[in-house]
């Protein structure tokens, strides 16, 4: 009884003690960050906050990191699929340089760092296998099935809450929504204020019309918006350099420069420039023609060049025939069907009773590596030798 006492006394004061240096660490942001910057006392978790040695923006990056869905990023395709180079961008270094990128500008910008690592690193989680281009044939089968568009913005928040609950901030799950759609204007100005119930129209909003390109609630979002696209084009460039499918001469003349390297440095002082002690984040429009100028490039001479495209149509294919399987067998099998076996077993009773049966085989597909979506499909279409003793 007694050592149960003191051990509770301990922890206590454990607390205590903990509770005193983030203090301390609240007013150091105060007296630092930029005074619209997102602060830790702000911090909004819809669940009530949680406490323990580190500040709830750094929390959430942790819980990222340790995600299993961040663990599936090393095997998701960025642009280029099903080549064998060790040397070309996945999902899981885009995000890397995303957050690198944005966080070398916001300690500049004197903007909360770990929030704009926790929206880097999450941003991507609900893209399907293959990339964008998996996207748009996994958003067909959804409206064909009238479930609404599929959009890896709106996944990438859905994963973290209802798939593999994270409990993150508002702020967080924000930058996620709002993400894309950069190239919107060469300045974004932060919806300052949202709370949940605007995250939960904004959500709503946006599955309804694709099209609608959300502002985010916070100058970190905002950064990243516009970051994500930055440091694509130019990484993207020297991917299809390496390929072969694209020589630097072919490049665009633009202020930019001709490598990732000159593109990124020139844009990262754009900004800075642009945004200091601003309310908003922008870079010149000069800057920005340019960069759109390479983005177009980009779609033309690399996206959609015909040797990255020799098995889209495989590709489509197999989306719908492992799609229209799953969901068959999960509506004549239930709990002995291949999809609970594999994954409705293991999610939790409100997932289980909320969600139609189309959307459990969409988030399953969408959850897929590119090497799982071929395993998976091999081991569920293609036949086998029967051993009979």
């Amino acid at each position: 009884m007694a050592d149960d006492l003191l051990q509770h006394l301990s922890k206590e004061q454990g607390m205590e003690v903990l509770a005193k240096y983030r203090k301390l660490a609240e007013k150091k942001e105060e007296e630092y960050l930029y005074s619209k910057a997102s602060f830790s006392k702000d911090h909004s978790r819809l669940d009530g906050p949680q406490y323990d040695h580190r500040m709830p923006y750094k929390r959430d990056v942790d819980r990222i990191l340790h995600s299993k869905a961040f663990s599936r990023y090393v095997d998701k395709t960025q642009v280029v699929y099903l080549v064998d180079n060790d040397h070309i961008t996945h999902r899981s270094l885009h995000v890397q340089l995303v957050s690198s990128f944005a966080r070398g500008i916001a300690e500049i910008l004197r903007l909360n760092l770990d929030l704009v690592e926790a929206i880097a690193l999450g941003h991507d989680v609900g893209h399907p296998p293959f990339g964008h281009e998996g996207e748009g044939y996994l958003s067909a089968l959804s409206i064909e099935y009238d479930n609404g568009p599929f959009l890896h913005a709106l996944q990438s928040c859905r994963l973290f809450t209802e798939i593999e609950p994270l409990h993150l901030g508002l702020a967080v799950y924000d930058g996620f929504l709002c993400h894309d759609g950069g190239m919107g204007g060469n300045l974004l100005m932060p919806t300052f204020g949202k709370t949940w119930d605007m995250h939960a129209k904004d959500k709503k909003q946006k599955k309804g019309n694709p099209e609608f390109n959300p502002i985010p609630g916070s100058l970190e979002g905002c950064l990243v918006k516009l970051c994500d696209t930055m440091s694509y084009v130019g990484r993207d460039i020297e991917d299809a350099i390496c390929l072969g499918i694209l020589t630097r001469n072919e490049i665009p003349t633009t202020i930019l420069g001709n490598s990732n390297r000159e593109i990124l440095s020139h844009l990262a002082a754009d900004v800075i420039r642009n945004s200091y002690n601003k309310d908003y984040i922008a870079i010149s429009e000069e800057s920005f023609e340019a960069l759109r100028t390479l983005r177009r490039f980009n779609f033309k001479q690399i996206y959609t060049h015909p040797k990255l495209k020799v098995e889209s149509s495989k590709i489509k294919h197999s989306y719908r025939i492992m799609f229209e399987w799953l969901l068959s067998d999960l509506k004549s099998n239930l709990k002995k069907s291949y999809i609970w076996t594999n994954y409705l077993h293991k999610r939790s009773q409100i997932y289980l009773t909320d969600t139609s049966h189309v959307q459990m085989v969409i988030d399953y597909l969408s959850g897929m590596t590119d090497s799982f979506f071929v395993r998976t499909l091999e081991k569920i279409i293609v036949p086998k030798k029967i051993e009979l003793f």
